[in-house]
């Protein structure tokens, strides 16, 4: 950003930033969309100790615009069982107006998100581990309905509830720590829950039957016409997570012994509210992706048009090392 425009000899705070975010995106794929989470925050006692009771919920919203200028991409520093991997990026994204009313943001909605602060993070996309193909419709099967492809995503035109699936033969998705997709209806439809199947080892000893890692959003209603993103962790252990709509928090339960260890072998959407022959649900962008958490360290400079954080990366893991040890 600062050689693109300091060359130019125009400040930065002079120009439209929506329209230089769409420019960067669609010209170069310099300016992205992150996910913005902002952990649940606990309270405590007169004393300062955390009392396990949660006084704000965590948000977690993705879609965010952001331009991610690193200074350090890694400086890698060993420690046991994988690497401490730091790094440190200037990100740019909206002014404050513009991000409270993103769609997902929703400040009318959202009344605890006010600004973003310190130590909240900004999760990008590091590398897409397993990308769900949407192209065309093969592998992708329904409980009810008919299946099919634009070219950019799948359509279940419904005949009742139930279920479509992908399912694949054997996709290795050790790496990824993240699950995204877009979802979309014509009519109002609850997603009552999606999982991934592994395959499991039929070689091991004892051999490991495939086992289901399930995601349960709380009363998640997708609404007609326009696209919801999921962005949601994929990891073991994993017990809670948040999905965002409108500013409004669907708390989703994580649940089922999983090791992700094991390929991917179907990632299932399960749906109830049909009405008509004429209801539809499509999915689109659905990948495994391994994230890159930045952490906002300090705020570099605020104008109408922008805002500069100072961010840094505090934590990363070598995946080589990490197959090693397990």
């Amino acid at each position: 950003m600062p050689g693109l425009i300091g060359s130019q000899g125009v400040r930065p705070g002079a120009l439209n930033m929506n329209r230089v975010f769409r420019a960067l995106r669609y010209r170069t794929e310099q300016a992205q969309k992150v996910t913005y989470h902002r952990p649940p925050i606990y309270k405590t006692d007169d004393y300062g100790v955390p009392s396990g009771s949660i006084g704000s919920n965590e948000i977690l919203v993705p879609d965010l615009p952001a331009i991610i200028r690193p200074t350090v991409t890694a400086d890698y520093q060993q420690e046991r069982k994988g690497n401490n991997i730091i790094g440190a990026a200037r990100i740019y994204t909206p002014n404050i107006t513009t991000i409270k009313n993103l769609p997902n943001f929703d400040q009318d909605t959202n009344t605890d998100f006010n600004e973003i602060e310190g130590w909240d993070r900004l999760i990008t996309n590091y590398r897409t581990i397993f990308y769900v193909p949407t192209t065309g419709t093969t592998n992708w099967t329904a409980e009810s309905g008919s299946i099919a492809s634009d070219g950019e995503s799948i359509t279940n035109t419904l005949t009742g509830n139930g279920y479509f699936r992908y399912t694949a033969t054997s996709k290795n998705a050790l790496e990824a720590d993240r699950l995204r997709f877009k979802i979309k209806t014509n009519f109002t439809l609850t997603l009552s829950s999606f999982s991934v199947l592994n395959i499991g080892d039929a070689t091991a000893t004892p051999s490991v039957s495939a086992q289901t890692l399930t995601y349960t959003p709380s009363s998640l209603t997708i609404p007609s016409g326009t696209w919801l993103t999921v962005d949601v962790p994929y990891i073991s252990g994993t017990t809670a997570t948040s999905v965002y709509r409108d500013g409004t928090r669907y708390a989703t339960t994580v649940g089922g012994t999983y090791d992700y260890e094991y390929n991917v072998n179907q990632i299932t959407f399960n749906y109830t509210g049909f009405t008509g022959v004429t209801n539809t649900v499509q999915v689109k962008e659905l990948e495994f992706y391994k994230s890159v958490s930045w952490h906002v360290h300090s705020l570099k400079d605020m104008t109408d048009g922008y805002i500069i954080f100072n961010c840094v990366r505090t934590r990363g893991r070598s995946d080589a090392r990490r197959r090693a040890y397990d």
